[in-house]
């Protein structure tokens, strides 16, 4: 009879014991946790990158309308914008286009008359591209993911 009181007063006194109930309730709760924040992290890392990727188009096409058309040296301006660095494939190319309408026309031989009298202008595009590698293989997205950069500048 002792021995059964002693086991009850026991069990009573663990029973109303709550010392290791936050770390049961952190055991439960942090694989959700963890399911949670890592995604967040791994797509804000990819979107990040798509930002860096399309800086760096947009510093390409700065370089050509402050400098003029060079293939080489856009394409040096842009990588070196960026952290990616020759992580980044630059694709700068030069065309001539009519704008009608506020809206680019297609090629044209440069400085040639427009239908409206105006001399076709010289843009300068600068296709940059680079590929992010998911940590988790995600529904509906490509692992990697290639992501891409575009700018486009009048420099005539």
């Amino acid at each position: 009879m002792k021995i059964t009181r002693s086991l009850l007063s026991f069990a009573g006194r663990l029973g109303a014991s709550r010392s290791g109930a936050a770390a049961v309730e952190l055991g439960l709760v942090a694989p959700m946790l963890v399911g949670i924040l890592l995604p967040m992290v791994d797509l804000g890392m990819g979107a990040y990158n798509k930002m860096r990727v399309q800086n760096a188009a947009e510093a390409g096409a700065q370089y050509a309308l402050e400098h003029g058309y060079n293939s080489s040296s856009i394409t040096t301006a842009a990588q070196n914008s960026t952290s990616l660095g020759t992580g980044v494939t630059v694709s700068p190319s030069q065309a001539c286009n009519c704008i009608n309408s506020g809206v680019i026309g297609p090629s044209v031989t440069c400085g040639a008359a427009c239908s409206d009298g105006s001399t076709a202008g010289t843009f300068v595009t600068v296709n940059t591209q680079s590929t992010y590698t998911l940590l988790i293989s995600y529904p509906g997205l490509t692992n990697p993911m290639t992501l891409r950069g575009l700018a486009v500048v009048r420099v005539n």
